[in-house]
């Protein structure tokens, strides 16, 4: 079976009555919607103070077809992950207002528990494992190796989402 092309995947981004200002990552292509678009609700979040991990990620994500939501601070992720519409949830090991490890309690406390992937500049492996046995989805040395997003998003739970994997996962 080939690979799917999602590149010309028109996405809408959607408030979901947040303070969260949703935007597309620079430089993506934002073409106007038509009436018989469908619109997607945001089912992934990225929470970093860095433009350009959030554009990587968001880019990537958006053109697997899984609509992405932005978050710079644990403070702005808050009511997206209240939500309850995330599939996994993606992060810096450190944000300006706490470390991964907040965002993993904050979803517990709020019994939301999408999959959660860190994100780490320093790679530490005792830091690695200090996140899974925490409860992370996985630990990831940014920047990332050629498919290793991909092979990290593919090997979540096949549930995930109510069983609405992107077409992709096939």
């Amino acid at each position: 079976m080939g690979t799917l092309d999602f590149s010309s995947l028109a996405i809408d981004w959607v408030d979901v009555q947040s303070p969260v200002a949703l935007r597309a990552p620079k430089g993506s292509p934002r073409p106007g919607r038509r009436p018989e678009d469908p619109v997607l609700m945001p089912n992934s979040l990225v929470v970093s103070p860095d433009d350009s991990i959030r554009g990587t990620l968001g880019e990537a994500l958006s053109l697997w077809g899984i609509a992405p939501a932005f978050a710079s601070t644990i403070g702005q992720a808050a009511p997206l992950i209240a939500s309850g519409n995330l599939c996994v949830v993606l992060t810096q090991d450190t944000l300006p207002d706490g470390k991964y490890s907040t965002l993993l309690c904050l979803q517990r406390a709020l019994g939301r528990l999408a999959p959660l992937i860190v994100l780490s500049k320093t790679g530490d492996w005792l830091e690695y494992f200090a996140a899974l046995d925490l409860g992370a989805h996985d630990f990831l040395a940014y920047p990332l190796v050629p498919g290793e997003l991909q092979r990290t998003i593919r090997s979540l739970p096949a549930n995930w989402c109510g069983g609405a994997a992107p077409a992709y996962f096939g």
